[in-house]
């Protein structure tokens, strides 16, 4: 072959090659298992295989139920359903043991952990909530989100942090603040300052109390704190002419003359305790409760705290089963249930479909595998429970440990790579066009050069 022709051939392979590529460009992106995403699912809480035919995962797993105290509920082969397309994970349940028809007292959760990540306790997995954990727990009976806060209110006891909370504006302070943890005769002593003709002791306190909440979630505990009971020992080395501690209002400010802010405190050498509850909208928007101690007379004297108890009294969690914190952080879904026949089984029973926008799991992986735990109740439940659960331990639901989660490859589902402005077919004529052009513009410089 002449060189002119071999470069003419080497141009045409080359242009017609660029022409497929951006034609292939245009198709969907199938699964890396050679199954192309679902399609027509509708989320309407009924189970047919044709609809879930293309899912990646189709799980039989046998539930032992109290069938003796909730009949007609019976142990069975249930099934777990998981599929997505380019944008949404889908979950459906086929509840064949659920045959029970009500929804009273009815929930169900699904609990995800998205890119493989490791945790055994509360803390780790509440940190990775929004970055590879999620969860969805819904009340069926309510139709709606699971509350995670209740109307049960609890109280925890409180100190003051530590010692960079307290200053004295006047006077000194001998002593910290584990001499003020306990009643027990050991005291944080202050002593007065002249100033002027009289002696005076002035110590602000400002504590922060999100510090407080060892609970998961602080944030949204931190807005259910409902009040705070103060409990304070005092008494001073002689009798003096003013005890009192000052509450400040939520700007920081205090006004002595307000007598709802202002407590009287021990003005003799004995010891007396004050206790009242600290109204929570004296609290700073940072969450910080300012007192003051303040003390004169007019001679020498000192003051002395043996201790200072706080117990904030708050809104616990709505637990679920055996889930102390039942949160939900997947907000945007679609979710419906249907009670009838399914191809697994032909009496009617429980199902659930799922819909889970990818845009809500963040670090959502298709090409790595998915963990999952799954439970609920709906009069169906294990013997003596109030639940029922598919993880890879049927003793319990415990979504706080990521050896409890099962884990199934999806098997890569994933959205197209962006292509040029240009639709594939027209694109594919615009460059065979130009390698027509191209071909001609060849073949005249060579015969020109011959």
């Amino acid at each position: 072959m002449s060189k002119k022709k071999t470069i003419l051939v080497l141009s045409i392979l080359v242009l017609m090659s660029i022409g497929l590529m951006s034609l292939s460009l245009s198709n969907k992106t199938p699964k890396t298992n050679s199954a192309d995403p679902m399609e027509g699912i509708v989320v309407d809480g009924t189970i047919t295989e044709a609809e879930w035919e293309g899912c990646d995962w189709k799980v039989g797993f046998y539930l032992d139920i109290d069938d003796v105290g909730n009949p007609p509920d019976t142990d069975g082969n249930n099934y777990l359903y998981l599929g997505e397309d380019l944008t949404n994970l889908y979950v459906g349940l086929d509840l064949c043991s659920d045959k029970t028809g009500g929804t009273t007292g009815e929930w169900i959760s699904v609990w995800l952990n998205t890119n493989n990540r490791s945790f055994s306790d509360y803390l780790p997995w509440e940190s990775y909530y929004n970055d590879g954990v999620e969860s969805l727990v819904y009340d069926v009976e309510r139709d709606q989100e699971w509350d995670f806060i209740s109307n049960t209110i609890g109280g925890a006891s409180m100190r003051v942090n530590d010692d960079s909370e307290y200053n004295a504006l006047y006077g000194n302070i001998d002593g910290n603040v584990t001499h003020i943890d306990n009643l027990n005769g050991v005291f944080m002593n202050i002593t007065a300052e002249q100033v002027g003709g009289y002696y005076v002791s002035r110590v602000e306190f400002i504590v922060d109390t999100f510090k407080w909440l060892s609970e998961l979630f602080n944030e949204i505990f931190i807005e259910h704190i409902k009040w705070i009971n103060f409990q304070i020992y005092t008494q001073a080395n002689t009798t003096i002419s003013e005890h009192q501690l000052y509450l400040a209002y939520s700007d920081g400010s205090v006004d002595s003359s307000d007598s709802d802010q202002v407590r009287n405190l021990s003005t003799t050498t004995s010891l007396e305790v004050v206790q009242f509850d600290y109204n929570i909208g004296n609290l700073s928007v940072d969450n910080k409760m300012k007192f003051v101690l303040y003390a004169n007379d007019t001679s020498p004297f000192m003051t002395q705290i043996d201790s200072l108890h706080l117990t904030y009294y708050i809104n616990q969690t709505n637990n679920v089963a055996t889930v102390t914190y039942p949160y939900t952080s997947i907000n945007n879904y679609e979710i419906e249930w249907s009670f009838g026949p399914s191809t697994n089984n032909a009496s009617s029973h429980r199902m659930y479909e799922i819909r889970i926008p990818k845009s809500e799991l963040e670090h959502y992986d298709p090409n790595e595998a998915l963990g999952i735990q799954v439970g609920g109740y709906g009069t169906m439940s294990f013997p003596g429970k109030m639940y029922w659960v598919f993880s890879t331990t049927d003793i319990n639901l415990l979504p706080y440990l990521s050896n409890r989660y099962l884990y199934y490859d999806m098997g890569g589902c994933e959205a197209p790579p962006s292509s040029p402005g240009i639709p594939g077919y027209n694109l594919y004529l615009l460059l065979s066009f130009i390698g027509f052009a191209s071909i001609v513009l060849i073949k005249r410089k060579y015969k020109n050069l011959n």
